[in-house]
């Protein structure tokens, strides 16, 4: 449920709602035409009306796909999370902390053992849990080193693989 501060309003109302609104309760506050209002993350200011906005899932279905594809690359075994949370608790950088131990392990004839993800459906929230359910763990092979140095190679120069 959105609320609105109609104008005239003093400096004083107009942080009074903003504090309630936006950093109390979290809602996004527009202004239009003097006007403050504070909408739900669904809702929009259009025509100086408050209305659902239709786009709204497709809206956030795209913003959690662009945010799992800067957190992840994809490989051939699987997408691969850039930053990784280490049993110990500390966090590697897959590329630049982890690829070269994976490389000379398989160098040495060890098997590597990596753990890949599978893409969400982007159409859900997706949650700590959700994403360690799409997890898999598989074998680094030399051609997953290659991608994965390709993928490097991409991100220094800002393009995509």
């Amino acid at each position: 449920m959105s609320y609105k501060l109609q104008n005239p309003y003093t400096n004083n109302q107009r942080a009074d709602f903003i504090v309630e609104y936006n950093h109390n309760k979290g809602m996004q506050i527009e202004e239009v035409a003097g006007d403050l209002y504070a909408l739900e993350p669904d809702e929009i200011v259009q025509d100086g009306s408050v209305i659902k906005n239709s786009n709204y899932e497709s809206e956030m279905a795209l913003s959690r796909e662009q945010g799992f594809k800067r957190d992840f690359f994809k490989t051939s075994l699987g997408w691969i999370r850039r930053k990784v949370n280490m049993k110990d608790g500390t966090t590697k950088d897959f590329l630049s902390d982890l690829l070269l131990p994976i490389k000379a392990g398989l160098e040495l004839g060890q098997v590597v053992e990596i753990i890949t993800y599978n893409e969400p459906d982007f159409t859900n929230e997706y949650t700590s849990d959700y994403i360690v359910s799409l997890q898999e763990r598989k074998n680094a092979t030399p051609g997953f080193i290659q991608e994965c140095l390709m993928q490097t190679v991409a991100d220094f120069n800002g393009s995509e693989v």
